[in-house]
């Protein structure tokens, strides 16, 4: 017999779990839903949810590093190639990509970091928070922009095409 963590009918269970987790993260902050909640709308019951997940931050980590797997980019693409695709992958999956920014799952947000080639820390820091702001504000303000557009945003933000404007 399969384990019951890997046959098909408890992945199908878990994912409607999730799909409800996600779904209710578009309407309350993770403080506020319960167990209980999530168990009504997914037509389960609670002894189904404990299962799999001790808790729903268990359940939100459990979707994050599903995510995070998924944002592997191939090395052999240019750096903006590589950022339009990273960005697509954020565009493809709204719901995950509120879970990231909204909630702040910093996990996911510290493989930016860890993904930038330099030696000079300051530039490291300064590339991947960078990052990490134009994603948050263009996620909160609903993804206003396609993902080619907000790759040739970052990338003249990169070049610093508008710097000589900036007067401190």
């Amino acid at each position: 017999m399969v384990g019951i963590k890997n046959n098909r009918r408890a992945k199908y269970t878990q994912s409607v779990i999730k799909d409800t987790v996600l779904s209710l993260l578009e309407d309350k902050p993770v403080s506020n839903i319960s167990v209980t909640e999530v168990c009504k709308i997914a037509d389960i019951n609670r002894t189904t949810f404990y299962r799999y997940y001790d808790d729903i931050y268990q359940c939100i980590d459990s979707i994050a590093n599903e995510f995070l797997s998924s944002l592997k980019v191939p090395e052999t693409l240019s750096p903006i190639d590589s950022m339009e695709q990273l960005i697509e992958v954020f565009y493809h999956n709204r719901k995950l990509s509120n879970l990231v920014f909204v909630e702040g799952k910093t996990k996911i947000l510290n493989e930016f970091y860890n993904k930038v080639d330099s030696s000079n820390d300051y530039q490291k820091i300064y590339i991947s928070l960078g990052m990490q702001g134009i994603l948050k504000k263009w996620v909160k303000d609903g993804m206003p922009e396609t993902p080619h557009q907000l790759a040739a945003i970052i990338e003249k933000i990169f070049y610093a095409d508008d710097l000589q404007k900036f007067h401190p």
